[in-house]
């Protein structure tokens, strides 16, 4: 039986998401790192002092997956936390200074991996998917804001 539209781009969406973590991991893991640290060093690389809540924000997980992020990130000697001057409630994350040079050899790596997903894509297309993409993460993201005023 043929599987439904639905189903089928349901399927390849799962399995390009799956083979784009499985090279992205294959790529970094000799410097120690995994596929979801690596946002959390490219946000910290471009602005080092963020809060959890923002990391949070701006990587788009949840608390509870950052945290537990970091707590590993932490245990590693990648990152280190400091309370806040502002606010002593709240701790600030850096780069530790090994980590600092790394990050570019990891964003090359990622840049690599997506240029490997994208290569038969004109320019054109690419633009395509990026909009596509959007559109349907907002489509999401509005059907959960939609979902939540009904509860």
């Amino acid at each position: 039986m043929e599987p439904t539209t639905s189903e089928n781009l349901c399927n390849k969406l799962h399995y390009l998401t799956r083979l784009l973590m499985m090279q992205l991991n294959e790529e970094i893991k000799p410097h120690g790192v995994t596929h979801g640290q690596l946002p959390v060093l490219c946000c910290l690389s471009e602005h080092g002092g963020q809060t959890q809540a923002e990391l949070c924000e701006q990587i788009q997980v949840e608390q509870p997956t950052m945290a537990n992020t970091l707590r590993r990130m932490e245990r590693d000697g990648l990152i280190y936390r400091r309370v806040s001057a502002q606010d002593k409630r709240q701790s600030q994350i850096f780069l530790t200074e090994s980590t600092g040079p790394t990050v570019s050899a990891l964003q090359e790596k990622r840049d690599e991996v997506l240029a490997r997903m994208t290569r038969h894509m004109t320019a054109e297309e690419l633009a395509t998917f990026h909009r596509l993409l959007d559109i349907a993460k907002q489509a999401l993201e509005n059907s959960d804001e939609d979902h939540a005023k009904k509860i």
